[in-house]
């Protein structure tokens, strides 16, 4: 098992040496879980040794079934996981190529598979506060400009509405993204640290698109060029609680289990 503790979803798109940053590729990889094959997913490993786990990621419906992702996340070591998405600008003062760090979220999917454990009665999963408070603190030191906001999930690939993105708004959204949810969710169930990123590239249906002017390639240069010393900060041992999450009634239900069983050996 690797020592590398950090799951990136990627789910924008770069050219192929873009990561180089990260380090080289060491390491692929494929991993079976009992909801499908995950991968390859690529090990890159830096020159100060902190590994990174790289994985592709699309929000279409054919998607890789985002409990598999999860579960091949926790069967590699992983603790941490970073999902880089592309979004859609609700908030009038996000503008392309801005990236945004998610510190909340709304789930509107209606067709994702939204736990685990499908159960009943055995207790809640506390989502205060909804992503690793740790992982989006070096977030904000890392991309010192990026504003917080709060990310809608959708299912896609559909676009909103013009009468949706005013609904939206209302409900205090900030961006929209279809890689988020429900992966924040079945992360939290796994005890797993997690935190996300949004690079906008759109405005919403009821704002007046802009000229590309290279805003989104700068935009996500700039990630780019904060990745390592976000990396760098996740060196210390997490201490934000993210691994206590589940009720001791939810604990009870899952430990018996026997795909639990396996994701702990």
């Amino acid at each position: 098992m690797s020592d590398a503790n950090l799951l990136l979803l990627l789910a924008v798109v770069l050219p192929p040496k873009a990561l180089d940053l990260l380090g080289p590729v060491i390491e692929e990889r494929v991993v079976e879980t009992h909801y499908g094959s995950v991968g390859p997913l690529a090990l890159r490993r830096g020159a100060q040794g902190m590994g990174v786990w790289v994985q592709p990621y699309s929000g279409l419906p054919s998607r890789t079934d985002p409990r598999a992702t999860l579960l091949a996340a926790k069967h590699l070591g992983v603790r941490r996981v970073l999902n880089w998405d592309a979004g859609v600008a609700i908030n009038s003062l996000l503008s392309p190529g801005q990236p945004a760090i998610v510190v909340d979220y709304i789930d509107f999917t209606r067709h994702q598979p939204q736990t685990f454990f499908e159960r009943e009665g055995i207790g809640s999963i506390n989502q205060n506060p909804p992503v690793c408070p740790q992982m989006t603190t070096a977030l904000f030191n890392a991309l010192r400009m990026a504003p917080g906001g709060v990310c809608l999930g959708v299912d896609g690939p559909r676009r909103e509405t013009a009468a949706e993105a005013r609904m939206f708004r209302l409900w205090g959204a900030d961006m929209i993204g279809q890689n988020m949810v429900p992966e924040i969710t079945l992360a939290a169930e796994l005890e797993l640290c997690y935190a996300g990123l949004v690079t906008i590239e759109h405005l919403s249906a009821d704002q007046q698109p802009l000229p590309r002017q290279g805003e989104v390639r700068h935009g996500l240069e700039r990630v780019i060029r904060a990745l390592p010393e976000f990396v760098q900060a996740l060196a210390e041992p997490a201490s934000c609680g993210c691994a206590d999450r589940l009720s001791a009634a939810h604990r009870r239900g899952i430990l018996a289990d026997d795909w639990w069983q396996s994701v702990k050996s």
